[in-house]
């Protein structure tokens, strides 16, 4: 499976003589894929033979100040360097996004940007280390400092990895072999050319490596200099050269190893030969020796990592998928070394580790329910040797990945392979992602963080040895060491960090259990916990501000997308703030909420708002609130905005009218549930004004006029006599029995009561009644029965009493239920049952019944 070199362009065909004389001067590279088993393998004889006095490694430099803890015994991958540096950049003041011109409102603000270099035991860089800590070869990191990265036209908004492998991925070269070789994608293609090859092929490292160089030079080939320029490669292909470069002039006889992302290499032989060694000149190195010193505004972190989270197909932005996998593979590549190449073939080898694995997915399948079937001796032995002849059909040295899904689908699955349920691959991916989590030396230094955290949570007295949950009572009220306490645990569960869940406790956000005066969490310190945290410290280096940032992120994105109004998400994030402790931003927000209020259109919105700040009110004192007077204020405002807003109840569809309604009821609440501190006797009477003021308009919103006149009379704002004038009015439209009926159920809707104790209102319905055709009872019967549903129990049965006493009925003849049958009714319903039974058996019902 060697790639053939016959038909190269010659400038590859240059580059090959060009990395051949560079062996002659002690320069070797070695063009890897980023956690490539079989890279790793070739990379360990190179060095083996070769053995250098330096190796060096395409990572930030800014990594020599960790170099100890990366060699350091405990250290067990899967681990990563966390790379941080802060950049001072503007951000918008307000909650809104500002404009391109809006300059006024920005302010300076220094931003953590973070990236991930991640290393498995199977990465060639990682092997680099280990070998050169065994053989006492110098290490050194040749890729522009973090910083310096982050000033190049890179997308930062993005989790990033500093082995990004892109451009592989959309090369038009790779996308072309796939067609060729029938591969499903760039993953496959490799598999089928690299990791595939027999053990022996992989050691002889002279070819593998240029098979390695030649697939990546043939894919940079797709892309312009500019283009590699814009994206950041060019900057930091040339810190590279320098660094190679200063090394071989100041220690010529220094014996060299390169190990970088295969995709550098062509760039990095080219700049250093040119028909001779090429060092750099006196400018290069100036330029070189001020960048190295940037490296010195990095902050990096030796952490753990995961199987899971270096997974490709969980969206890591490099290497291989299905680290589990791959870590047996490179197991097995070890175990063949050690055994000397005497009990078994590599091939033997790649067939032991499919039937191992599939025996392990085998036996995970097995233990749901719903596959307990699937996966029996017989599937098991076909998809083994399945997998054997589809690697002999593909021509490789024993079964890969992706022979061993095939076969698993082949043989496992017995339904259509679009009915195959969602779960049966995630155990797949599961068993083949793994998660194993890496180990780091006790007592180093972790990300800010993470340590910011842990301290916070000790110096409120959480218990943190061990990882089994607790429960916590906080008294939020009474003990103001408490109420810090929860302002953090609401900080945490804000932020997802995963340490407490609320078990009980007021709601202020949605208004709920507003009087239990304590709330209790459960809450554990585990590992987990600690990875989210890792992964929140690429945001920055303070939970309150990382917070901050994704309230603003938040509001951006939900106002652009028009999810929420302005004036909801602010008082929203107000009420988040002020359980958080945020309270710059929550003073903020609160000088930015009058403006909303006044340009919000929607009373519904309008009305959630006011209800949240109630709500803020009632918790003044557990939220510790100072600007009492402004909510005050506000509170006010969202009222007068409210009654500009009523002209909304004008609309006449039905939909519109039923939700109207609701908000109508919900205004209502508002007003009574409004502070004592504002003047809410005249809020309420202005409130009737203008409601009174819209009756005139509201001749075809016939549902929210009978609500109007009901509440009006239950608030006293409508006199008994003015409401039965009112009604009589509604009633006697006798040819609109649809208006009249939804007037009837605006009421019902609003004081269901009113039918029992106003007789007017049960006479006019009865009358009514009267007057109707079958068929328009029927029609208007869903409506009727809708109105009567807001009656309870007790209100249907004095309603049944009234009306008996006005029809001369007696009680008895109120009960449906019949206690005792004679003779001949009994007879009656027997015969009638088995005529009914008889044609259902005709109509062939009889199963359809059943179910």
């Amino acid at each position: 499976m060697t790639i053939s070199h016959s038909l190269l362009p010659e400038r590859l065909s240059k580059a090959l003589q060009s990395l051949k004389a560079l062996q002659l001067q002690q320069i070797y590279f070695a063009p890897v894929r980023h956690h490539s088993p079989a890279c790793s393998y070739a990379l360990k004889h190179l060095i083996e033979e070769v053995q250098p006095t330096h190796i060096l490694i395409e990572a930030p430099s800014s990594f020599a100040t960790i170099i100890d803890q990366l060699l350091h015994g405990d250290t067990k991958p899967p681990i990563a360097v966390l790379c941080q540096t802060e950049i001072s950049t503007f951000q918008p003041t307000t909650l809104l996004d500002t404009t391109e011109d809006d300059t006024d409102n920005l302010t300076p603000e220094s931003i953590t940007y973070s990236a991930f270099y991640p290393f498995c035991h199977y990465s060639p860089e990682w092997l680099a280390m280990q070998m050169a800590k065994k053989q006492q070869a110098n290490i050194q990191f040749i890729d522009l400092p973090w910083n310096l990265q982050t000033d190049l036209s890179i997308d930062l908004e993005q989790d990033r990895s500093l082995l990004s492998e892109t451009y592989l991925k959309h090369s038009q070269y790779i996308q072309c072999l796939m067609q060729k070789l029938h591969c499903r994608d760039h993953d496959e293609v490799w598999e089928h050319l690299f990791e595939l090859k027999d053990y022996e092929e992989i050691a002889y490292w002279q070819t593998f490596f240029v098979d390695t160089f030649i697939w990546c030079a043939m894919s940079r080939l797709d892309y312009s200099q500019e283009s590699l320029a814009a994206e950041g490669s060019a900057q930091r292909e040339q810190y590279m050269l320098s660094a190679i470069g200063e090394l071989k002039k100041s220690n010529p006889k220094a014996k060299i190893v390169v190990v970088t992302g295969g995709f550098h290499t062509l760039a990095l032989v080219e700049g250093l030969w040119k028909n001779r060694l090429i060092l750099p000149k006196k400018a290069d190195m100036t330029q070189f020796n001020r960048q190295q010193k940037s490296g010195d505004k990095d902050q990096t972190w030796l952490i753990r990592y995961s199987f899971d989270r270096l997974d490709a197909l969980n969206g890591y932005a490099s290497g291989m998928p299905s680290p589990a996998y791959y870590q047996t593979t490179w197991q097995s590549m070890l175990d063949y070394d050690k055994s000397a190449n005497e009990e078994q073939t590599g091939r033997e080898n790649r067939q032991r580790q499919t039937l191992t694995l599939l025996s392990e997915i085998a036996d995970k399948l097995r233990q749901q329910s719903n596959y307990n079937n699937l996966t029996g001796f017989v599937p098991l032995k076909s998809a083994i040797e399945q997998a054997i002849l589809l690697a002999d059909l593909r021509g490789h040295n024993g079964p890969g990945r992706y022979d061993l899904l095939d076969a698993i689908q082949s043989c496992f699955i017995k339904e259509s392979i679009d009915n195959a349920r969602s779960e049966f691959w995630l155990t797949i991916r599961d068993c083949l992602s793994g998660n194993l989590l890496g180990e780091v030396p006790i007592g180093i230094a972790q990300p800010p963080l993470v340590n910011d955290v842990y301290l916070t949570l000790k110096k409120y007295r959480f218990k943190l040895d061990d990882t089994n949950q607790k429960l916590t009572h906080i008294d939020i009220y009474r003990k103001p060491d408490h109420r810090q306490r929860s302002r953090f645990l609401h900080l945490m569960t804000f932020l997802k960090v995963g340490f407490a869940s609320r078990v009980d406790g007021p709601d202020y956000i949605h208004g709920q259990r507003l009087n239990v005066m304590f709330e209790d969490w459960r809450y554990a310190w585990t590992p987990m916990v600690e990875a989210r945290l890792i992964e929140l410290s690429q945001k920055g280096t303070k939970l309150e501000h990382i917070a901050i940032s994704k309230m603003q992120m938040d509001a951006k994105q939900f106002i652009q997308n028009n999810m929420v109004s302005a004036s909801l998400l602010a008082v929203e994030q107000l009420t988040q703030a002020a359980l958080m402790g945020l309270d710059d931003y929550f003073n903020h927000i609160l000088d930015n909420l009058a403006d909303f209020i006044l340009s919000e259109g929607e009373l519904d919105s309008l009305i959630h708002c006011g209800h949240r700040m109630v709500y803020l009110w009632q918790g003044q004192t557990f939220l510790q609130l100072k600007a009492t007077s402004t909510l005050l204020t506000l509170l006010n405002k969202i009222v007068q905005q409210g009654f500009f807003l009523l002209n909304k109840l004008k609309q006449p569809e039905i939909e519109h009218q039923q939700q109207n309604l609701q908000i109508l009821l919900s205004f209502r609440d508002l007003l009574n549930y409004l502070p004592d501190q504002l003047d809410i006797k005249q809020l309420k009477q202005d409130f009737y004004q203008n409601l009174h003021r819209l009756q005139s308009e509201l001749n075809e919103v016939s549902l929210i006029r009978g609500a109007i006149d009901s509440i009006s009379y239950l608030d006293s704002y409508f006199s008994q006599q003015q409401l039965e004038e009112n009604i009589n009015i509604n009633f006697s439209l006798a040819a609109q029995n649809e208006q009249t009926i939804n007037y009837f159920i605006g009421i019902m809707s609003c004081a269901p009561e009113l039918v029992i104790h106003s007789s007017i209102l049960l006479d006019s319905l009865d009358k009514l009644l009267i007057d109707w055709s079958a068929e328009q009872f029927i029609k208007i019967l869903p409506d009727l029965r809708l109105a009567f549903s807001q009656l309870n129990p007790n209100q249907n049965a004095s309603l049944a009493e009234k009306i008996a006493k006005k029809y001369h009925i007696t009680d008895a003849d109120l009960h449906l239920q019949q206690y005792q049958f004679s003779e001949n009714q009994l007879q009656k319903a027997l015969s009638l049952e088995l005529s009914i039974s008889e044609h259902i058996k005709q109509q062939q019902l009889t199963d359809w019944f059943k179910h």
